[in-house]
Protein backbone atom coordinates (compact mmCIF):
# COMPACT_ATOMS: atom_id res chain seq x y z
CA UNK A 1 0.00 0.00 0.00
CA UNK A 2 2.99 2.50 0.92
CA UNK A 3 4.74 1.73 -2.37
CA UNK A 4 1.23 2.40 -4.47
CA UNK A 5 1.05 5.49 -2.43
CA UNK A 6 4.62 6.79 -3.24
CA UNK A 7 4.30 5.82 -7.23
CA UNK A 8 0.90 7.97 -7.14
CA UNK A 9 2.68 11.45 -5.56
CA UNK A 10 6.03 10.64 -7.41
CA UNK A 11 3.56 10.52 -10.79
CA UNK A 12 1.19 13.35 -9.57
CA UNK A 13 4.53 15.32 -9.15
CA UNK A 14 5.88 14.53 -12.95
CA UNK A 15 2.45 15.25 -14.48
CA UNK A 16 2.62 19.13 -12.61
CA UNK A 17 6.08 19.56 -14.03
CA UNK A 18 4.79 18.77 -17.13
CA UNK A 19 1.69 20.92 -17.21
CA UNK A 20 4.03 23.78 -15.30
CA UNK A 21 6.42 23.80 -17.74
CA UNK A 22 3.66 23.87 -21.07
CA UNK A 23 1.50 26.67 -19.09
CA UNK A 24 4.24 29.01 -17.83
CA UNK A 25 4.67 31.73 -20.66
CA UNK A 26 7.23 34.78 -19.36
CA UNK A 27 8.84 35.76 -16.59
CA UNK A 28 7.05 38.39 -14.74
CA UNK A 29 9.89 40.45 -14.03
CA UNK A 30 9.46 40.19 -9.99
CA UNK A 31 11.61 41.20 -6.88
CA UNK A 32 14.62 39.22 -6.15
CA UNK A 33 14.84 37.20 -3.50
CA UNK A 34 17.76 35.65 -1.56
CA UNK A 35 17.07 32.06 -2.79
CA UNK A 36 18.83 31.30 -5.29
CA UNK A 37 17.15 31.35 -9.09
CA UNK A 38 18.41 27.86 -9.53
CA UNK A 39 15.98 26.67 -6.58
CA UNK A 40 12.73 28.37 -7.49
CA UNK A 41 10.04 29.44 -4.88
CA UNK A 42 10.14 26.04 -3.49
CA UNK A 43 11.40 25.61 0.31
CA UNK A 44 14.52 23.51 -0.43
CA UNK A 45 16.28 21.98 2.79
CA UNK A 46 19.86 22.17 2.41
CA UNK A 47 21.25 19.59 4.28
CA UNK A 48 20.75 16.21 3.01
CA UNK A 49 21.18 14.27 6.88
CA UNK A 50 18.88 16.28 8.29
CA UNK A 51 16.44 15.99 5.59
CA UNK A 52 16.43 12.67 5.27
CA UNK A 53 15.99 12.07 9.09
CA UNK A 54 12.70 14.50 8.85
CA UNK A 55 11.82 12.46 5.79
CA UNK A 56 11.58 9.10 8.15
CA UNK A 57 10.17 11.22 11.05
CA UNK A 58 7.22 12.21 8.75
CA UNK A 59 6.86 9.60 6.24
CA UNK A 60 6.63 12.22 3.71
CA UNK A 61 9.68 10.89 0.85
CA UNK A 62 12.63 13.04 0.12
CA UNK A 63 12.37 15.03 -3.51
CA UNK A 64 15.89 15.54 -4.78
CA UNK A 65 17.28 18.22 -6.52
CA UNK A 66 20.52 18.15 -7.56
CA UNK A 67 21.15 22.00 -9.65
CA UNK A 68 24.31 23.96 -10.56
CA UNK A 69 24.39 27.28 -8.23
CA UNK A 70 25.21 29.23 -9.52
CA UNK A 71 23.66 27.67 -12.65
CA UNK A 72 23.78 27.96 -16.20
CA UNK A 73 20.58 29.64 -18.32
CA UNK A 74 19.14 26.43 -18.38
CA UNK A 75 18.84 25.66 -14.41
CA UNK A 76 17.56 29.45 -14.26
CA UNK A 77 15.01 28.63 -16.64
CA UNK A 78 14.12 25.38 -14.70
CA UNK A 79 13.94 27.33 -11.45
CA UNK A 80 11.68 30.25 -12.84
CA UNK A 81 9.70 28.51 -14.98
CA UNK A 82 9.07 25.30 -12.99
CA UNK A 83 10.21 25.19 -9.45
CA UNK A 84 8.61 28.41 -9.07
CA UNK A 85 4.94 27.27 -10.30
CA UNK A 86 2.47 27.28 -7.54
CA UNK A 87 1.23 23.86 -8.40
CA UNK A 88 4.45 22.42 -8.11
CA UNK A 89 5.79 24.47 -4.81
CA UNK A 90 2.58 23.01 -2.90
CA UNK A 91 3.05 19.49 -4.21
CA UNK A 92 7.09 19.45 -3.45
CA UNK A 93 6.11 21.35 -0.21
CA UNK A 94 3.24 19.42 1.55
CA UNK A 95 4.05 15.89 0.11
CA UNK A 96 7.82 15.85 0.34
CA UNK A 97 10.23 17.19 2.01
CA UNK A 98 12.07 18.72 -0.56
CA UNK A 99 16.19 19.11 -0.62
CA UNK A 100 18.35 20.64 -2.77
CA UNK A 101 22.37 19.42 -3.06
CA UNK A 102 24.30 21.34 -5.32
CA UNK A 103 26.56 19.37 -8.16
CA UNK A 104 29.30 21.86 -8.41
CA UNK A 105 29.92 22.77 -4.34
CA UNK A 106 32.58 20.48 -2.67
CA UNK A 107 32.16 19.20 0.96
CA UNK A 108 28.95 17.50 2.12
CA UNK A 109 26.90 18.19 -1.66
CA UNK A 110 29.82 16.39 -3.30
CA UNK A 111 29.92 13.87 -1.24
CA UNK A 112 25.92 13.29 -1.33
CA UNK A 113 26.72 13.37 -5.12
CA UNK A 114 29.06 10.94 -4.56
CA UNK A 115 26.49 8.43 -2.76
CA UNK A 116 23.92 8.84 -5.32
CA UNK A 117 26.36 8.19 -8.03
CA UNK A 118 24.67 11.14 -9.88
CA UNK A 119 27.15 12.67 -12.36
CA UNK A 120 28.35 16.63 -12.06
CA UNK A 121 26.85 18.27 -14.77
CA UNK A 122 24.61 21.74 -15.61
CA UNK A 123 21.62 20.13 -16.16
CA UNK A 124 18.78 19.83 -12.81
CA UNK A 125 17.94 16.29 -11.83
CA UNK A 126 15.17 15.12 -9.54
CA UNK A 127 14.39 11.89 -8.05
Amino acid sequence: MRTTQRRIVTLAVVALTGIAALSIQAEDGGAKSATPQELGTISWRRGFDAAAAESKRSGRPLLILFQEVPGCGTCRSYGDRVLSHPLIRDAAESLFVPVAVYNNIPGDDENTLKSFKEPAWNNPVVR
